[in-house]
Order: C-alpha cells, then structure tokens, then sequence
C-alpha cells in the first residue's frame, strides 16, 4: 500500500513538471494566466464536489483560514509564472528549487516539530547553487528572485496543509484556497495596468489553459492534499524538488535554444540538486 501511495506521489510531481512548460505555451501574462487558472479550477472542483454529495460545511473560522492560505496559492502561483515571463523555464525552476529550505524551516515554525541545524546547513549549500547561477547569469536574476519568493510561499501553504487536513476533507481544502486566490488574483487585476479586465483568450490558449487547470491543479493540488495523510509536508516537498528536473528536461524538448543555459548554471542547479537529494539521507542519519 505504501508502494502505491510513492507511486500516487511521483504522478502528482509529474503533473506539477508540465505547468511551467504550460506557462510558457500560455500566452498570456501571469496576472491573466493565474486569474483563469483559478476560474477554471473552482468551477471544475465545485462541480466535482456536487458530483460526490460532498458537504462544504465547515465552521467559520477554519473556512477564514483556509481562504486566507488561499492567498498564499495565489501570489505563489504569481510568482512563479512571473518568474518564467521575465526569464525562462530553467531560471525560474532553479530559482524554486529552494522550496526544501524554506519548507524545512517553515514545518518546525508552523506544525510544532523541532528545528534541525542540518536543515540550515542545507540551505546555505542551496544559497551557494544560486550564487554560482546568478554570477553566469545575472540577465535572469529577477527570474531567480521572483522563483525564490514561489518557493517561500509554496513551502509556506504546502507545510500549512498539512496541518489543514487533520481536520477537513482535501477537496474542500482545494475549492476554498482556490476561492481565496481567485478573490486576491481579482482584486490585483483591478489595480494592475490592464486596460480591460476580462480579456480575451484565443483556442491556443484556452485549450493549455484547461489541461493546467483541470488536470495539473484541481486534480494535482487535490491529490497533494490527500496525501498528507500519509506523508509528511516536507517529505511531499522534498520530493518535489523532481519537478524543475521534469520542467527543465520537458522545455529543453519543447523549447530547445530558447532554453539552452550557459555551463555555470548547470553547475549551480547540479550544486542546488545534489543537496537537495542527498538532504533526506544524510539529515535522518545526523538527526538519530
């Protein structure tokens, strides 16, 4: 059973792989492409819901919570598609692949569990991937800085669920956070320099944006959730450190030149990877 649920995971890392390259395929810019995102999202989830008889009644204060972890979804999933309009997929991807710092640092603060100094060690051994990627490729450091910050709150919500899901049922979790991002997402669309809200979106378009909702966020996020029941917050988000390996080799495939990095930042991202690899098996050995 527990094979399984490794195998459930690894399908859920996977989905997540295809959604920069998706973001890339999306024409549109990040705010637009998360505000639909998000649409497409809640009314599948919800339909979903009503499909299975679920109940949405929760009490007000976990649904306050959980609409305001849904804020964090929403300027993570900003950040991170920002991070790959202003630069690429490889940048953007190695800029989150710090996502284990912040989720080792943030399980300790948010679920009670006791802080390990091997987790910072860790950290500053990411901090040096990203020096090396940055002295190579400094035209992309805001693709970097905007990666770091989706991986701050990807760590964040990702570690907060985990305490969510004790208490209430994983598509619930989803359709509220989802309902939290896509009010935040429309209030910064109102204030942001678009000269219309709804805009239009072309087949292109719409067609990538409904495989990224419907099947690498409403399914992905909700399966994410579901198995926190078995894992660990930071054991799902150390394995997901395989998804910029995944988005990485998908875009070089798919992208090709406008992808290809100079041989200082691949030695970053293989500085940035082998600690994060190497970061379940040697912080168990040293924390017994």
């Amino acid at each position: 059973m527990k094979f399984n649920k490794y195998i459930l995971l690894h399908f859920i890392i996977l989905l997540w792989g295809f959604t920069p390259v998706l973001g890339k395929l999306i024409s549109l810019d990040a705010y637009d492409l998360v505000w639909y995102r998000l649409l497409f999202s809640a009314i599948s989830i919800y339909i979903y819901i009503k499909w299975k008889g679920i109940s949405l009644r929760i009490n007000k204060k976990d649904m306050l919570v959980i609409l305001g972890t849904g804020i964090i979804v929403g300027v993570h999933w900003f950040f991170f598609y920002h991070a790959i309009k202003v630069s690429n997929v490889a940048v953007a991807l190695a800029g989150f692949s710090t996502i284990t710092l912040f989720g080792s640092l943030f399980q300790p603060l948010l679920l009670n569990k006791k802080f390990y100094w091997t987790d910072l060690i860790y950290g500053v051994a990411i901090g040096a991937g990203l020096i090396v990627i940055l002295n190579f490729e400094s035209l992309y450091i805001w693709g970097v800085i905007y990666g770091i910050f989706a991986a701050i709150t990807g760590a964040f919500f990702g570690i907060y669920n985990g305490k969510l899901i004790e208490k209430n049922e994983a598509t619930v979790i989803t359709f509220f956070e989802f309902i939290g991002a896509f009010i935040f997402i429309s209030i910064l669309k109102l204030f942001s320099e678009s000269d219309t809200f709804f805009i239009e979106i072309s087949t292109h378009d719409l067609i990538w944006l409904l495989v990224l909702s419907l099947f690498c966020t409403t399914l992905a996020f909700t399966l994410s959730i579901e198995i926190l029941k078995d894992f660990t917050p930071l054991t799902v988000i150390i394995t997901n450190n395989l998804e910029p390996i995944y988005g990485i080799v998908f875009s070089l495939i798919l992208f090709q030149q406008s992808e290809y990095m100079s041989v200082g930042f691949y030695i970053g991202t293989g500085i940035i990877l082998i600690s994060v690899f190497t970061y379940p098996f040697i912080s168990a050995n040293l924390k017994k």
